[in-house]
């Protein structure tokens, strides 16, 4: 448990230093990818919602506090984008199962690999849109640039999210088959 809880502190700074250092420097077309993001899309699938929101609620306080952008859209946007794809992609209890085989539907989960692309997909997606609808209410009309950048920020941050989970779904022990008792 304690090794656990190490190794998920060690990667939510992780995910922090990467989003506050790494992520400029890797740009494609001048649009930085959110790395945060990212890993927190592996840690939902991974790890489960808890996780998820205590991630993306220290990774958004953090980068609240050091990187302020605008005011608390960071402490507000990466939990609730966080959530919504773990509300969507995160394993379902067995109760949920049963109850979805019971009324006669397939009932189960697609597979996670596929899950933790999906989960960064959605989380960006509502990501780039508030943050559009954010400049739009500043006045700012959104213009086709602004809508490829963000596209393109979605897109990116969804395959680093597909690259990265293999190491880190190993990393956190995903892999690894639980002794029997």
């Amino acid at each position: 448990m304690v090794k656990k809880g190490l190794k998920f502190a060690l990667l939510t700074l992780l995910a922090y230093l990467l989003q506050a250092t790494t992520a400029r420097h890797i740009a494609i077309a001048s649009v930085a990818p959110n790395l945060a993001m990212a890993m927190v899309a592996v840690v939902t699938v991974a790890m489960g919602r808890k996780y998820t929101f205590f991630m993306a609620l220290i990774i958004g306080y953090l980068l609240e506090v050091m990187l302020p952008v605008l005011d608390y859209i960071s402490l507000i946007l990466y939990p609730a984008c966080a959530m919504l794809g773990a509300l969507a992609f995160s394993d379902k209890s067995e109760r949920k199962l049963e109850e979805e085989r019971s009324l006669g539907k397939r009932g189960g989960n697609l597979p996670a690999h596929a899950r933790t692309v999906l989960c960064a997909l959605l989380s960006m997606f509502v990501f780039e849109f508030v943050n559009l609808f954010y400049i739009s209410l500043s006045g700012i009309a959104i213009d086709g640039d602004q809508l490829q950048r963000a596209t393109i920020s979605i897109l990116y941050t969804t395959a680093l999210a597909g690259i990265l989970q293999f190491p880190l779904r190993w990393w956190l022990g995903t892999y690894r088959l639980k002794k029997a008792r």
